[in-house]
């Protein structure tokens, strides 16, 4: 059950601190029942030769594949970036039954991702489209040695662009694939994973999404009700 609720997020320390963003993403995982696990990134102050569209590449590359690797995993491993927030009925038991649902141990599934882009070729999108988003993301354990074979031969580019574009997997029995595209379509309020509303690394702006004070409301009404159910137990 731990592979379903250990989430390892990619994040960054700038002058010895994580990102802040990170630790609202963390509680949102803990509050939901998963076991959030931060792992460093290139920052990239201290790496200018890593280009921006490259670093969430490298990252996943180089920092999170080797941690995985020393990891005793079983059926594979949840990935997230440090600006993702799960919604309500996220939790371990309701990931493992759409995992085990959509061949997980041999789809990588891609369960965050802010919106599906058509596009065309073939020759360049041979899936169709292209994914905008890595919030969460379920990888089985044993793609692991084929996955970094792969990236280590192609050249560092947009995490996204590669998992929405790069068939090779195919090549060895695995495939990578959107959860519950239809449902999750149109609909903000319809996405398992929010991105958190945030300065972006990678484009230099803000991002769009799940703001701050939205957040801090969903944790006061938490603690309230956390409150309430003390008091009662006090009564009884």
């Amino acid at each position: 059950m731990n592979d379903y609720k250990n989430v390892y997020i990619l994040s960054y320390k700038k002058n010895g601190s994580w990102n802040p963003v990170l630790n609202l993403s963390k509680k949102r995982f803990e509050n939901q029942g998963f076991t959030p696990k931060a792992v460093e990134g290139y920052n990239l102050k201290k790496n200018p030769e890593i280009k921006r569209n490259e670093i969430v590449y490298l990252n996943f590359l180089d920092k999170i594949i080797p941690h995985i690797k020393s990891k005793n995993i079983t059926d594979g491993f949840l990935f997230a970036e440090d600006d993702a927030y799960v919604s309500n009925i996220v939790t371990p038991e309701f990931l493992k039954r759409k995992i085990k649902a959509n061949n997980g141990h041999k789809n990588i599934i891609r369960i965050g991702y802010q919106k599906v882009l058509a596009h065309t070729p073939k020759s360049t999108y041979p899936r169709g489209y292209f994914c905008v988003g890595n919030q969460l993301i379920w990888f089985p354990k044993g793609c692991i040695p084929h996955l970094e074979k792969i990236m280590k031969m192609k050249a560092p580019q947009h995490l996204n662009g590669f998992f929405s574009k790069d068939i090779e997997l195919r090549k060895k029995g695995y495939d990578i694939i959107l959860l519950d595209q239809d449902k999750q379509s149109g609909n903000k309020y319809n996405k398992y994973v929010r991105e958190i509303e945030h300065i972006s690394t990678t484009m230099e702006r803000t991002r769009k999404g799940k703001r701050l004070s939205s957040i801090a409301r969903n944790n006061q009404r938490r603690n309230n009700r956390t409150k309430t159910k003390k008091r009662k137990f006090l009564f009884i």
